[in-house]
């Protein structure tokens, strides 16, 4: 078939244009328009923007002015410590706050934790206060969230610790000392048992047992530290001491710890600090200007062991200080050491002889107890060193007054 001349193809393509792809592109433009002005019950509606109810009832810190908050952001422990807690602990927490209280807020920065050290412990103080002290809970004032982001600061503020796992119950001093605080059980049979209690254990493996709402030494302890059953109730278990007794003050339930002016003073606890290796019970006399260090420390003289109490006291009006020692029975002046140090000798706890060395003290005569008369001044050290041995005999006399004390 011969080829179409090309006039006659353009006829035929104008006319399939015209007849055909004309008609169908102006339907399909129509039912676009119209389908485009058609109602959907399907599109989305408009609605109000929804807002998180807000849990934090505490107010903003200073400076910050957030019209809208919502309880899911992150919380900042310091910020609510800065707003609730500071005014008495001190923004550092070194327990130096803004306000005057009856008794010193606890200094993190030292370790002073009521009930232990863990957050959980932390945490539970946080909620529901102490009774009896001036700390209050923060239950409705802080939500759950806030108080563990409060209870995780307080915790970093303080000195690194042990952190004791709820089901690890034993707490050991390693190569830095450990302070605990919590309810004592009577030493003896038949005594009280303290509620607020203070173990201080060292590195040279001796732990000092004290009640602190008055502050009194009641045990000298040597190996292991202690165990708690319960770290995360409020209170908890009684601490369990674990360490071997050494030495029990008083029976168990000694007097106060000094007399001013020959009447005995209350001792009210600042805190605690470390200072190589070893802690140091800080403490002012009810009343006065006067304040002490004490620290306790392991002490040998030739092959006897024992532990000695050193005392740094800033005392700015000079008033009369003594100690009352609490011996078991009266005693005897043995001599004095190449250190200027006073021996004494005594019958000790059991069938041994008790050994007591003063510097910066002398003993003094008392119907009731021996009582150490301290020098006078406005700074003075004191060293009460007590050693205990099975027998009393001339060669123990030549090594103890011829063998420098070393601790």
């Amino acid at each position: 078939m011969p080829p179409l001349p090309p006039i006659v193809k353009e006829i035929v393509v104008n006319v399939f244009c015209s007849a055909v792809l004309a008609p169908i592109l102006a339907v399909v433009i129509f039912a676009a328009c119209w389908w485009g002005t058609m109602p959907s019950s399907s599109a989305p509606k408009p609605t109000a923007e929804v807002v998180p109810h807000n849990q934090n009832q505490t107010g903003s810190p200073p400076g910050e002015t957030a019209s809208r908050r919502s309880s899911i952001r992150p919380v900042s422990g310091r910020t609510l410590f800065l707003a609730n807690c500071a005014s008495c602990h001190g923004a550092d927490g070194s327990g130096q706050g803004e306000l005057v209280l009856d008794r010193p807020a606890r200094s993190f920065k030292d370790g002073g934790f009521s009930f232990g050290n863990t957050i959980a412990s932390i945490e539970r103080v946080i909620t529901s206060g102490i009774p009896g002290t001036p700390m209050p809970g923060f239950k409705a004032t802080l939500d759950p969230r806030e108080r563990r982001a409060v209870a995780r600061y307080v915790q970093d503020l303080g000195p690194p610790q042990v952190k004791v796992n709820p089901d690890d119950t034993i707490m050991s001093v390693t190569d830095r000392p450990q302070v605990i605080r919590g309810e004592l059980t009577p030493l003896v049979a038949g005594q009280p048992s303290h509620v607020r209690g203070l173990i201080a254990g060292n590195t040279d493996g001796l732990s000092w047992e004290y009640r602190t709402d008055d502050v009194r030494l009641l045990a000298v302890r040597q190996g292991d530290f202690v165990k708690r059953e319960n770290w995360t109730g409020r209170s908890g278990e009684p601490v369990r001491p674990l360490g071997r007794m050494v030495r029990i003050v008083g029976s168990g339930d000694p007097g106060p710890s000094f007399l001013l002016n020959g009447k005995p003073v209350g001792s009210r606890l600042l805190g605690t600090s470390i200072k190589n290796d070893h802690v140091s019970i800080r403490q002012q006399l009810v009343g006065t200007n006067i304040r002490i260090a004490e620290t306790g420390l392991s002490a040998t003289v030739g092959t006897m062991a024992g532990y000695e109490r050193m005392f740094q006291i800033d005392n700015p009006d000079q008033q009369k200080l003594d100690m009352p020692l609490h011996l078991e029975s009266a005693p005897e002046l043995i001599g004095t050491d190449q250190n200027g140090i006073l021996w004494y000798r005594s019958s000790g706890p059991g069938d041994l002889v008790e050994l007591t060395g003063l510097q910066g003290a002398t003993l003094v005569d008392s119907s009731d107890d021996s009582i150490a008369s301290l020098e006078n001044g406005p700074k003075a050290s004191v060293r009460i060193i007590t050693l205990l041995a099975p027998e009393w005999t001339p060669q123990l006399q030549q090594a103890l007054l011829g063998t420098e004390v070393s601790a």
